[in-house]
């Protein structure tokens, strides 16, 4: 009868260990590393700013005067909403690239 499915007992579980340990070693370093990445979304002709880092925390909001001297509210709002969602995919996108060069794409629940 074949074992189910392969043979525990060929399992070294101080490696396996040691390979968790080396793994959350660098997850804490890459974490680390997000927050030196920038990215930045301009939107309106570049009449909003927003920079965010790689761990999705804004970092700065601009927002040109000649928008502000529009006195549009309604612009205003949608303009930053849009920049600040787009700041925060691309944040998004370069973790899940970091995380996957870091893992050799080995998808890891929850990480994302």
């Amino acid at each position: 009868m074949p074992d189910f499915p392969f043979d525990l007992s060929k399992l070294d579980l101080g490696k396996m260990l040691g390979m968790a340990r080396d793994l959350k070693e660098r997850m804490d370093r890459l974490e680390q590393s997000l927050g030196a990445i920038t990215v930045e979304a301009l939107v309106g002709g570049g009449m909003v700013t927003v920079r965010a880092n790689g761990r999705g925390e804004l970092l700065g909001l601009t927002v040109d005067p000649e928008l502000l001297a529009m006195n549009d509210k309604a612009m205003l709002e949608n303009l930053v909403l849009t920049a600040v969602n787009q700041a925060l995919a691309q944040a998004k996108a370069r973790r899940e690239e970091e995380m996957r060069n870091l893992t050799g794409g080995m998808a890891i629940p929850g990480m994302f």
